[in-house]
């Protein structure tokens, strides 16, 4: 009798970085796209004032790029961590977290430092947003069994 090789594997228990780097993506990536696909929407259709709206989302914007901050050099931590510091710019997670990390920089820069048009803050959103979604799609770092 032969065994499968699916029962040859063993279940390996989450490490504590690759808790880390999951609830960080969720907070971050998760915020980001629930406040702008699922708030904003509900607040235009309910009859709210469209200019206490678009305040509404200005406010929340900053707080969501900041937690995206938080949320970012949480990871690039973990990515530190588990791989070396040199994953940062080899590997493709480490360079989207370094795209999102000067989102969130250039974003603060364009609202507090430069007061451009919304139009490049909404810019670099749109680019922080996107490189969460690709790091969700990316895999958990873990480290290797030594």
């Amino acid at each position: 009798m032969s065994k499968s090789s699916t029962s040859d594997r063993r279940l390996r228990a989450p490490s504590l970085e690759g808790i880390l780097w999951q609830l960080a993506q969720v907070f971050w990536v998760g915020g980001l796209w629930v406040f702008h696909v699922g708030l904003v929407p509900a607040l235009k259709v309910s009859g709210l004032a469209p200019l206490l709206v678009q305040d509404i989302a200005g406010q929340i914007d900053r707080w969501l790029i900041g937690v995206a901050l938080l949320g970012l050099l949480t990871q690039l931590a973990v990515l530190a961590r588990v791989d070396g510091l040199a994953a940062w710019w080899r590997q493709f997670r480490g360079q989207m977290l370094l795209l999102g990390f000067g989102a969130c920089i250039g974003y603060y820069t364009l609202r507090y430092g430069i007061s451009v048009g919304e139009r490049w803050q909404m810019f670099c959103f749109l680019v922080l947003g996107f490189s969460g979604i690709v790091l969700v799609a990316q895999p958990v770092p873990i480290r290797a069994r030594r």
